[in-house]
């Protein structure tokens, strides 16, 4: 088990760099869209949906690893007033609710990468992007998210029982 759970951390955290390649191609390429328009060179008329793209891909791509480092944002006022016995019991149903969210966003967004694959529809914009390019990371980060929720339970952590401080591994 502990094997799986560091491949699944493995997983979690190159997909993360991956997302961190996308936030400075995103630097980069609102960069040259500026330079470009203020010095009079040719502009990227595919900037703008390039980047919009890639925060759509690094939403997802990161997912995983907010989870791993309890990164997303939560309201604990009530966990925090629970006696300790119920507190278990409700953060295991949260635990197990986020994964099943997160598994059933995976087989939503795997259909909808599956179709698009299978009819070879098109998103036309600046550019025109493959419906399957667009579903791509989604199911990608909800599958390794859903196993991220479900590895607390082997772990004896919970997503809930870190400091503000800790969050996001910062």
């Amino acid at each position: 088990m502990a094997m799986m759970l560091r491949v699944l951390d493995s997983i979690s955290k190159l997909l993360f760099l991956l997302g961190c390649l996308f936030i400075f191609a995103i630097v980069c390429v609102v960069n040259y869209d500026v330079l470009s328009r203020n010095f009079g060179l040719p502009t990227a008329i595919w900037a703008v949906n390039s980047v919009e793209y890639a925060m759509l891909h690094l939403t997802f791509l990161v997912l995983p690893y907010l989870v791993l480092t309890r990164g997303h944002v939560f309201v604990g006022a009530l966990l925090a007033y629970m006696p300790q016995g119920m507190r278990r019991v409700w953060e295991t149903g949260l635990h197990l609710i986020s994964a099943a969210i997160c598994f059933y966003m995976f087989w939503y967004s795997g259909q909808s990468f599956l179709r698009g694959w299978g009819d070879g529809s098109y998103e036309v914009r600046a550019f025109d992007m493959p419906m399957w390019a667009v579903y791509s990371t989604m199911p990608i980060g909800f599958f390794f998210g859903g196993l991220q929720f479900l590895a607390f339970f082997p772990r004896r952590e919970s997503f809930f029982d870190a400091s503000a401080d800790a969050h996001a591994g910062l």
